[in-house]
């Protein structure tokens, strides 16, 4: 089946977070992280033909969907999971908050580590709880995790430490053996590691592959918790469903805890999309990561070629992390947004002088939203 991802759709009287955010202004937004094309028909089928049905009750996961996961989690990453360790959520933000609750109490430590998806930094009970901040370093051409200082910044009340892979918004796919070393460090002072992996199927450099931080470390699986949802490959960020994959059943009682009652449940066509999207998505993702890959590349091209921006390595995700420290402004996002471009600003992340861009829209738009970035720079070099 041909997939048509060219075809500009407008969001106008939808609702849409991502282009109601400018009130009307002529700014294209390249900012939050929702793609702007029509989901798989595949996805829309399923979802028709249970709207058949009249009622939409409180809902429980279908064996059809846990069969539908199993089997996707087999072929994308030969995991083998039991039924049973798997929580489904409506996020994976809130499943990050659903550990803190679990996991941690007053006066404990947590770690992160910046540049990072800003949610990162709040999940925690800010009033009575610590976040450390060990900040990747930059090797080559990726960023990475700087091992020594992790080490120094472990403290006696430091019990979780919260892993992005792949990570937002470097795009490093990180390989196993850095997830080992992280992990051993975490062993050592019986850290429970939370692995947020839901860009993990937007693998877009061919020559690398994501494996999941439990699977890289199996022996330390009774301390992990990965985080995963199909919302962000398929474009199902409005149907609030993720999932939770815990094997050890005293860390899985702990968070099953923590959500019960402040956590609402996955609904009715949340749970069908899913099951869709594992059952039937792959070729509509196949379709889409080539797509990607030539936006990638118009992205890279173009700003690469602009005095004062940089444009880094993207392994995965759909979104460019772009160094513009070069260009010497305060504020570059805010700069971009003036002339026309929406993005996200780096310091939201924890990187100042860094801008993000969501490139997953049809070309014609890029090319604009490329072209007035490379106007306002050529404006202000002038």
């Amino acid at each position: 089946m041909n997939y048509d991802f060219d075809t500009v759709i407008s969001r106008e009287n939808t609702g849409s977070m991502k282009w109601e955010a400018y009130g009307g202004r002529d700014v294209l937004p390249f900012w939050v992280a929702d793609m702007d094309f029509a989901i798989a028909p595949e996805i829309t089928a399923a979802l028709k033909a249970r709207m058949e049905h009249p009622i939409f009750g409180y809902t429980v996961a279908s064996d059809e969907l846990f069969d539908a996961l199993t089997q996707h989690l087999v072929t994308e990453f030969d995991w083998r999971i039991e039924r049973e360790w798997v929580v489904w959520v409506p996020g994976v933000v809130s499943a990050l908050s659903a550990c803190c609750r679990a996991y941690l109490k007053p006066g404990d430590h947590t770690m992160i580590h910046p540049p990072i998806y800003h949610h990162f930094f709040t999940v925690h009970d800010q009033q009575t709880q610590t976040l450390i901040e060990v900040p990747l370093v930059k090797r080559d051409d990726r960023w990475t995790y700087d091992l020594a200082a992790i080490e120094q910044a472990i403290t006696p009340e430091t019990r979780m430490m919260m892993l992005c892979t792949p990570h937002n918004p470097t795009c490093t796919v990180f390989e196993v053996e850095e997830l080992r070393a992280v992990c051993a460090l975490a062993e050592q002072h019986d850290i429970i590691v939370v692995s947020d992996e839901i860009h993990n199927e937007l693998i877009l450099n061919q020559s690398v592959r994501h494996v999941p931080t439990v699977k890289a470390v199996p022996d330390y699986q009774h301390k992990i918790v990965t985080l995963m949802s199909q919302s962000k490959t398929y474009n199902l960020a409005g149907m609030n469903c993720a999932y939770a994959i815990i094997p050890d059943p005293v860390l899985r009682k702990q968070y099953s805890d923590a959500c019960f009652e402040v956590m609402p449940g996955v609904t009715t066509l949340a749970y069908e999309s899913a099951r869709a999207a594992f059952e039937s998505g792959g070729p509509w993702r196949a379709a889409l990561l080539d797509y990607l890959r030539d936006n990638y590349t118009l992205v890279a091209d173009t700003l690469n070629a602009v005095p004062g921006l940089s444009v880094e390595r993207c392994d995965a995700t759909y979104l460019a992390w772009i160094d513009a420290t070069g260009l010497g402004l305060n504020d570059a996002a805010a700069f971009f947004e003036e002339r026309g471009v929406g993005l996200s600003g780096g310091e939201q992340f924890g990187q100042s002088g860094f801008v993000r861009l969501n490139f997953a829209c049809p070309r014609a738009m890029l090319q604009t939203g490329l072209d007035r970035m490379v106007e306002a720079v050529s404006r202000l070099n002038t």
